[in-house]
């Protein structure tokens, strides 16, 4: 394979064509230089895929780099985020470049999600957990990422009742209320024990005004 064009297309963007295609690719221009192409040049179908990959990686990392700008991936929640537009190999490089970058690094992402979870949402650990999965952390990770928050919650359960969930135990004598409340704690991921524990706090403080 000959290089019969290669020139500037548009910004950083250059256009190349072989003499067995009428067809142009489009490489960036950091990735002309890096392989020294030339008019005239013969390159293999090896080399060609390896200058064509490299475009590709290139392509993925931006892409990674804007995903990233809008919030948080764990490193294989932007491997699956990526394997659409990209073929597997392109996307473990893209990631892994990322990662050493320091731009995904799960443990610092996994106490980020954590803190919001629990501090921000007030959800228990089970709804926690379930939802820091959907990001693709591993159990490891995420276990490590709740465990400073294991004795908060009841605290966060009793401001959970005390705030938002008020209406629900307002009323002591109103049991089906109360019920519909609890059921409320338990979809945020709480405990029996824990739910027990706020409302009965709750109830007593109630009482006691």
């Amino acid at each position: 394979m000959q290089i019969t064009t290669l020139s500037a297309h548009k910004g950083e963007t250059w256009k190349i064509a072989f003499d067995d295609s009428d067809d142009l690719q489009f490489l960036h221009v950091s990735i002309v230089y890096a392989f020294h192409l030339k008019p005239g040049m013969e390159l293999s179908e090896s080399a060609w895929q390896q200058v064509w990959e490299a475009e590709l990686c290139r392509k993925a990392y931006r892409y990674g780099c804007f995903l990233l700008d809008r919030r948080g991936y764990s490193f294989r929640e932007m491997y699956h985020k990526l394997e659409p537009k990209y073929p597997p190999e392109v996307c473990l490089t893209a990631v892994r470049r990322l990662a050493q970058g320091g731009m995904i690094n799960d443990r610092v992402y996994a106490e980020q999600l954590a803190h919001h979870y629990v501090e921000v949402k007030h959800y228990g650990f089970y709804r926690a957990k379930q939802e820091m999965r959907r990001r693709e952390l591993l159990d490891e990770q995420i276990d490590a990422a709740l465990s400073p928050y294991a004795d908060q919650m009841e605290d966060v359960a009793y401001e959970l009742v005390e705030t938002k969930l008020r209406r629900y135990f307002e009323d002591p004598s109103d049991r089906k209320m109360i019920e519909k409340g609890k059921a409320a704690l338990a979809r945020r991921g709480f405990t029996y024990g824990q739910i027990k524990a706020a409302v009965q706090e709750f109830l007593e403080a109630q009482e006691q005004e």
